[in-house]
C-alpha cells in the first residue's frame, strides 16, 4: 500500500529540507497591548520598537526630552477616556510616571 504524505487534518507535510518561517518575537512584543494601574487610573501601554518607518518624532510628557525616531519607547492611553489621551513616553519614563495623562 502507498504511504500516504497528507497529516490527519489534511495538511501538507513538510519537506526536511524545507525551514520553518522564524517567529519575529520584536514584532509580536511591539503589538502585545497590556494594562497598567497608576494611582488609580487604568492605561493601556503597548510598547513601540525603534525600527518605525515614520519621520516622527515626540517629546516624552514626563520629562520634555524629544523620543526620536528609531528610539523604542511606549504608548500609553487612559483606558476610559481612549486613544485621544495617547502619549508616548520613554520606556523608563512611563515606569516612573504616577501623574494623570492630560
Amino acid at each position: 500500500m502507498p504511504r500516504n504524505n497528507r497529516t490527519a487534518r489534511g495538511g501538507r507535510k513538510a519537506k526536511p529540507d524545507e525551514a520553518e518561517p522564524d517567529l519575529r518575537l520584536d514584532v509580536l512584543r511591539s503589538s502585545l497591548r497590556r494594562e497598567v494601574t497608576k494611582r488609580g487610573v487604568d492605561y493601556v501601554v503597548q510598547n513601540v520598537t525603534g525600527n518605525s518607518e515614520t519621520e516622527k518624532t515626540w517629546i516624552c510628557p514626563h520629562c520634555n526630552i524629544e523620543i526620536k525616531t528609531g528610539t523604542a519607547h511606549v504608548v500609553a492611553w487612559d483606558a476610559i477616556r481612549g486613544v485621544e489621551t495617547r502619549r508616548h513616553f520613554h520606556t523608563a519614563c512611563f515606569k516612573s510616571f504616577q501623574g494623570p495623562l492630560l
